[in-house]
């Protein structure tokens, strides 16, 4: 059992030794997929917040309309604009993010 552990930490520090960047290019570069992958997964949660609020929204909306006394108006307003919000906002840097590469590009 020993055997197997020294022969497993030897695997792993020898993958370890061969990460270290040579500079800080390659450093930077090795972060890049890590974050493009994190900005993405941001962008799907925001989305799926978003429309899970504005659906939310709806639902509040027509518990307000069947008893307005237990629902205020102010809790489906509140979910709507936080929900379109959040669905206007990935669009939004998308749109930011192509246009900040074509101006780099002419």
């Amino acid at each position: 059992m020993k055997r197997i552990t020294l022969y497993i930490l030897f695997l792993v520090s020898s993958y370890a030794y061969a990460l270290i960047p040579d500079s800080l290019g390659d450093l930077s570069n090795r972060l890049l997929l890590p974050m493009s992958l994190l900005t993405s997964a941001l962008y799907n949660m925001s989305l799926a917040i978003g429309i899970a609020l504005l659906f939310g929204a709806l639902i509040q909306y027509k518990n307000y309309r069947n008893n307005p006394s237990q629902v205020p108006l102010s809790r489906p307003v509140t979910l709507l604009v936080f929900g379109v919000i959040l669905v206007i906002l990935p669009i939004l840097t998308k749109f930011s993010e192509s246009a900040t590469l074509v101006s780099r590009v002419s």
